[in-house]
């Protein structure tokens, strides 16, 4: 269950950080949308350092997690109020993909308290 609960994360994280750069254009003009690329980079990378936090065992690893996997889930959600009126298919697809792995992740920590124990 942890690996799963981990790699739920790291998805979650390289997902952001990917959306990220791609509204930032880095990647070209595929999807520009400037004020979604730092939000997204810093959920990315806040997911990504609990994520390695908790494969490592750190102190309190497991309140890090869920603190930033909800942290990330909010920030979906929030994201999805602004990405439906701008009508991307794509853009909404992809939020509720990862509005639902992260509900799963969220959901399997908080009921696994000890995971990282």
């Amino acid at each position: 269950m942890r690996t799963f609960i981990l790699a739920l994360m790291s998805v979650a994280a390289l997902t952001l950080l990917a959306a990220s750069a791609v509204h930032a254009n880095l990647l070209g003009p595929i999807d520009p949308f400037p004020g979604a690329a730092p939000p997204e980079a810093v959920l990315g990378i806040v997911l990504a350092i609990t994520a390695v936090a908790a494969f490592l065992s750190w102190a309190r690893a497991w309140l890090f997690a869920v603190a930033a996997t909800l942290l990330a889930l909010f920030g979906t959600i929030y994201g999805l109020t602004l990405t439906i009126p701008r009508g991307e298919s794509g853009d909404v697809v992809y939020h509720v993909s990862l509005l639902a792995g992260l509900i799963v992740a969220a959901g399997l920590l908080i009921r696994q308290r000890r995971f990282v124990d």
